[in-house]
């Protein structure tokens, strides 16, 4: 099923890239079949989708889906080669790409205006960034071993 799900989303990620750039779908196609076997390959094939992003300009929507192949196509081809079992596709990692993507689109269509928006965005990136962490990091308890004084 992952061989699936990353030759689906390799040939989805070339699409995309066609569809924009015509020129560049040789480069995509090479790209993303070695990537298959080779990881940095994977890397520069999403590199080239983002590039071609970068100069067609498409829009919101466009960019949103492409982002998404991008990250089925990453998450798919790093477990290619990895032992039976692997599942790189599950409920938690649907739902962040498509939630991220989708709070990405919202942003960018809402036509609010605030002028100290970017002064408090890395100031928030990183305290939700703190909270996340400190949510998932596992907390050890202390063990005191000294003996005790009489």
């Amino acid at each position: 099923m992952t061989r699936f799900l990353a030759v689906l989303s390799g040939v989805l990620l070339v699409t995309s890239v066609a569809l924009l750039e015509p020129w560049a779908a040789i480069a995509a196609l090479v790209l993303v079949a070695l990537g298959w076997w080779f990881r940095p390959l994977a890397v520069a094939a999403v590199l080239l989708a983002v590039g071609v992003l970068a100069v067609a300009n498409p829009g919101v929507l466009a960019s949103a889906a492409m982002g998404l192949v991008a990250t089925t196509y990453l998450l798919n081809a790093a477990t290619v080669t990895a032992p039976r079992g692997v599942v790189p596709t599950t409920v938690p990692s649907v739902a962040g790409a498509v939630g991220f993507a989708a709070v990405a689109v919202g942003a960018a269509l809402l036509p609010l205006r605030l002028a100290w928006a970017p002064l408090a965005a890395p100031i928030l990136v990183i305290v939700l960034y703190a909270l996340i962490v400190q949510g998932v990091a596992v907390r050890r308890t202390r063990v005191n071993t000294a003996p005790h004084a009489p």
